[in-house]
């Protein structure tokens, strides 16, 4: 589908873009301006990272010879690599970051003959997402470790808002419990450590205040 393309020929077919721009994706969250300020630099290095994926991704079927595992460890240690200059990567983030690896190799393969999944906009809407996902689990061990004992779940309340974060918004309870989102628990936004419903997570931009 994409020999007789060049790559921006490709960008240039994707349409419905998910992603926004970093400061006004962050921007909207409930956040201290350093907080936001980080997850940007963050998210920066990390789309930087995603768009080699892509361009690789992108390269390989041009040429017929994919090689998934190349680029599934490029994903995975470039991610580990970006991670590891703001923050410790606990065995969480290391597994977590292994499977979302595979998870991105997964869903190309299933969508091989989309130009989407080998575009600059799937780079960006990753790029935000993992940000999220990485800084909440940071935070949360964080004000567990200075000894904080209560949280509140902080949505924001706008016209995508999903119905269930709409409905736990400003809810209180123990540090160590886990909120129940719809059908799912979590410790914060985006907790995988439960197993919840993707559609709980997936582009979540909601943040929890510690007490």
């Amino acid at each position: 589908m994409f020999k007789n393309l060049r790559f921006d020929e490709l960008n240039a077919l994707v349409q419905n873009k998910r992603s926004m721009p970093f400061e006004q994706y962050f921007g909207e969250m409930n956040l201290t301006e350093d907080d936001k300020a980080e997850r940007i630099k963050i998210a920066q290095e990390l789309e930087d990272n995603f768009i080699v994926t892509m361009t690789l991704l992108f390269t390989m079927t041009q040429a017929g010879k994919i090689h998934y595992e190349i680029a599934r460890k490029q994903i995975e240690d470039s991610y580990l690599e970006t991670l590891r200059k703001y923050t410790d990567v606990d065995k969480y983030l290391s597994t977590y970051i292994k499977g979302f690896s595979y998870d991105v190799i997964d869903s190309t393969r299933k969508h091989k003959d989309q130009p989407y999944y080998y575009s600059l906009d799937r780079a960006k809407y990753m790029a935000e997402n993992e940000v999220n996902t990485a800084t909440n689990h940071t935070r949360y061990m964080e004000a567990v470790n200075s000894g904080r004992t209560m949280k509140r779940w902080e949505s924001i309340m706008d016209e995508v808002t999903r119905g269930d974060h709409r409905d736990i918004n400003g809810k209180y309870i123990p540090i160590g419990q886990a909120f129940h989102v719809g059908d799912s628990w979590m410790l914060f936004p985006k907790d995988m450590s439960m197993n919840p419903s993707l559609n709980q997570v997936v582009n979540c931009r909601c943040t929890v205040i510690y007490f």
